[in-house]
């Protein structure tokens, strides 16, 4: 599978259907092919953030969480969602230090298995304590909006390759939108990539 195109992860931190996809891809994407992370806010700043009490919010964390249980994942739904420009910004941080993958998964699991607030400084600055980023300098990093535009503008280029939601999988020319079964992701991958 040396030739497998990419495959590209549209997700956000506020998703829980984006941290379901990325549990499942742990299980059943092979080694060999290339996972790239695109960041995809599902509310820009300044948009108001989304309503957690909405009835189509509930229907689609239950959704998840139907999912989540079918392979075994816990999955916690706070009540709030904030917005994840910043949760974003840590992460380009933590590519340009060489820790994106732990602090990625941190953040996944401090948003989703504990229930943390990612939208705020503090709770961001102690995940990238956890991962061995420099404390000052991440508080810094987010207080000074380093990496805003590029989040943003990963937004749009997501937005002009024609991706309009969280989570979303693309393999060539080949989209899975929204949480899936996991036999339905491993058949799209299956049916996208080469063997």
């Amino acid at each position: 599978m040396t030739d497998a195109p990419p495959v590209i992860f549209y997700f956000d931190y506020v998703d829980p259907g984006s941290y379901l996809l990325e549990r499942q891809l742990q299980r059943v994407l092979p080694e060999e092919v290339v996972l790239i992370r695109h960041p995809y806010e599902l509310c820009s700043v300044p948009d108001p953030p989304l309503d957690a009490e909405s009835p189509e919010w509930a229907t689609y964390c239950k959704v998840v969480g139907d999912l989540a249980e079918e392979i075994g994942l816990r999955l916690a739904h706070p009540l709030f969602l904030p917005w994840s420009r910043k949760a974003h910004e840590l992460r380009l941080h933590a590519v340009e230090k060489g820790v994106e993958e732990p602090l990625h998964q941190a953040l996944l699991a401090a948003r989703f298995e504990d229930g943390a607030d990612v939208g705020r400084i503090d709770v961001l600055v102690g995940v990238a304590d956890s991962v061995g980023l420099d404390v000052s300098e991440s508080k810094v990093v987010l207080d000074v909006d380093r990496h805003a535009d590029a989040v943003a503008d990963l937004r749009r280029q997501a937005e002009a390759a024609g991706i309009r939601r969280t989570p979303t999988l693309r393999v060539g020319g080949a989209n899975l939108e929204g949480p899936a079964r996991i036999d339905d992701l491993r058949g799209f991958l299956e049916g996208a990539l080469p063997s």
